[in-house]
C-alpha cells in the first residue's frame, strides 16, 4: 500500500477514490484535508484496485487516526485495513493505529489482526449517532402532546428574539470564530468536551479550520443571527454513494438565547426534509450530548468505539 503524506498533491485521485468507494458520514475531502477532528497531518493510504483509507497523523502522539471505515466495498474494507495498519506501522514508525468502528467491525478486525503481530486495546470512549429518516419524521409540524416541549420552547424563541437564517459563508469570518470560542468556553463550564469525547477540548480547530476555508465541500452551511448577532453553524454533506442521505457534522452555537440550540438544530432538519434528503446522521456523541439530541427524536442510534492498534 502507498502511503502519500501530501494528498494535496494527488487531490484527484483522492477526490476519485472517495466519490468511487466512500460510504460513511466521514468519507469527505474537506474533512479530510481539515485533518479530521483535531490538528493533525492528513495521510492518504492508496491501495490496489482503487481502494484506500484516510488517516491523521498526530505527530505529538506519535499515532495515526484511521477515519472511519476504508474507501472499498465492504466485502474488502477488512483486508484494506489490514494493509493500512501494516503500512502506517513500517512507513510512519507509528506507535499506534487508532480506529472507530461499530461492533460488529470491531469484532471482525480483532479476529484478523490477532494473527499478524497485533493487539487491540480497550475502547478510548464510544459514540453514539443518532439518524433521523425524514421521510418519516414529523418534527417540522411539531404537531400532537409528543412535540409539546419542543414546540413551546420554539413558540417562545421566536416571540421574544428576532431571528433570521443566513448562509455561513456570507457571515464576517471573526463572527463565526466568535460563536466557536464561544460555544467552547460555555461547554466547559458546563463540563463538556467541544466534540467527541466530553474531556477532550482541542477538536475545536475543525469548525475554525472550515471557517476558514469558506465552508469548501460542505453541502449546507446555515447560521442563526439572533437579535442581529451571528449565534450559530450547523453544517453538512451529503454522505456519497448513499441514497439520499446526509451527515449533519457541525452544530454549534454560543448559548446566548434560551432555546437556541434546539432552534439551530429543528432549523437544520426542516431545511433537510424540505431537501428531499431520506436520513440524516446526527453526528456521533458521548452520552450527554446524545441525551440532548434525543429530543428531535431519531429513529435509530448506532454505536462506534474508538481504540488503538498496537504491535505485540
Amino acid at each position: 500500500m502507498d502511503l502519500i503524506r501530501k494528498p494535496e498533491e494527488s487531490l484527484a485521485e483522492v477526490k476519485r477514490c472517495i466519490e468511487t468507494h466512500g460510504s460513511k458520514a466521514e468519507h469527505n475531502l474537506s474533512y479530510f484535508l481539515i485533518g479530521g477532528e483535531g490538528a493533525g497531518e492528513p495521510v492518504f493510504l492508496k491501495g490496489e484496485s482503487g481502494y484506500g483509507a484516510l488517516a491523521v497523523y498526530y505527530s505529538g502522539a506519535n499515532e495515526a487516526f484511521i477515519i472511519s471505515e476504508p474507501l472499498a466495498p465492504e466485502e474488502e474494507q477488512l483486508n484494506v485495513l489490514h494493509d493500512a495498519v501494516d503500512t502506517l506501522f513500517k512507513e510512519m514508525a507509528v506507535d499506534k493505529v487508532v480506529v472507530e468502528q461499530d461492533d460488529a467491525a470491531r469484532s471482525r478486525t480483532g479476529i484478523l489482526i490477532s494473527g499478524n503481530g497485533y493487539r487491540r486495546l480497550r475502547p478510548r470512549y464510544s459514540l453514539y449517532w443518532p439518524v433521523f429518516d425524514l421521510r418519516e419524521w414529523d418534527g417540522d409540524s411539531l404537531q400532537g402532546e409528543s412535540w409539546k416541549k419542543l414546540r413551546n420552547i420554539r413558540n417562545k424563541f421566536y416571540r421574544e428574539h428576532s431571528v433570521k437564517v443566513v448562509d455561513s459563508s456570507t457571515v464576517d469570518k471573526n463572527s463565526l470564530r466568535e460563536i466557536v470560542r464561544e460555544w467552547v468556553a460555555r461547554r466547559k463550564l458546563m463540563s463538556l468536551g467541544a466534540n467527541r469525547k466530553d474531556s477532550n477540548f482541542a477538536y475545536a480547530q475543525k469548525y475554525h479550520s472550515l471557517i476558514d476555508r469558506n465552508f469548501d465541500g460542505v453541502k449546507l452551511a446555515k447560521t442563526m443571527v439572533v437579535d442581529g448577532i451571528p449565534s450559530s453553524i450547523t453544517a453538512g454533506w451529503e454522505i456519497p454513494n448513499s441514497n439520499g442521505e446526509y451527515y449533519s457534522a457541525v452544530g454549534v452555537y454560543n448559548y446566548r438565547s434560551d432555546g437556541l440550540g434546539e432552534m439551530a438544530n429543528l432549523d437544520d432538519l426542516n431545511r433537510l426534509k424540505e431537501a428531499g434528503y431520506t436520513l440524516v446522521d446526527f453526528g456521533g456523541s458521548p452520552m450527554p450530548l446524545l441525551k440532548f439530541k434525543l429530543k428531535f427524536k431519531p429513529h435509530f442510534v448506532y454505536v462506534t468505539h474508538t481504540y488503538a492498534i498496537v504491535k505485540k
